[in-house]
């Protein structure tokens, strides 16, 4: 009776460690995938007509904006790159003191990160950002991430800032800044860009998750 038990044991275990190597490695899980379109990967430009950082309650609007640069398919859940944004250039800009000269920095080129996806948005963050804006003669520096939205339908990259996602002034001239700009400041940033792919075309890119 015991070798028949301890014969049954063995042939029960030889039986389980054969379906355990039978079975398919897919049962691990699949990747998840930020996919972009309609290739990967893919260059783009994108322009706004409205951008305005506020700083102190005194409001710097440009009437132009444009930017450059690559959408790239990636794998992971959240925090993924899909993008880099390199060259981008403002125009028109103005203040209650006067004309504001901003100039970005996009040397390493900064970062689109993607978390979540809903019904065609992508929602995440730029990160990276570094600019230098020059108002009467305060010149600062502001430095950080603003949050992000990308729409397939509209091929509308929206920015704005929020608690997660801030900027910061990071340095401050050695005079002409007493009330326009302090280091610690937090500025915040809107726009909205209208994104074409590839970089002057017509098409609007797309980015989905799956």
């Amino acid at each position: 009776m015991r070798n028949s038990l301890t014969r049954l044991a063995v042939a029960t275990g030889a039986t389980v460690a054969a379906v355990v190597l039978a079975a398919p490695a897919a049962t691990a899980g699949a990747t998840a995938v930020w996919t972009v379109g309609p290739t990967s990967p893919e260059t783009f430009s994108a322009t706004a007509t409205s951008a305005v950082l506020t700083l102190n309650s005194i409001p710097m609007t440009c009437t132009g904006s444009a930017a450059a640069g690559t959408l790239t398919s990636a794998s992971g859940t959240t925090n993924v790159q899909v993008g880099t944004i390199a060259p981008l250039t403002f125009s028109g800009c103005t203040s209650p003191f006067g004309t504001v000269t901003p100039t970005t920095n996009t040397s390493p080129a900064w970062r689109l990160v993607a978390n979540t996806y809903s019904a065609g948005v992508t929602s995440g963050y730029i990160d990276g950002v570094q600019a230098t804006i020059k108002v009467l003669t305060c010149t600062f520096t502001v430095t950080g991430k603003v949050a992000a939205t990308y729409t397939n339908s509209t091929g509308k990259l929206a920015v704005s800032n929020n608690a997660t996602y801030k900027l910061s002034v990071a340095s401050i001239s050695a005079s002409g800044c007493t009330g326009i700009a302090k280091v610690g400041d937090v500025p915040t940033f809107t726009s909205s860009y209208s994104a074409v792919t590839p970089a002057g075309g017509t098409t609007k890119p797309t980015i989905v998750y799956s």
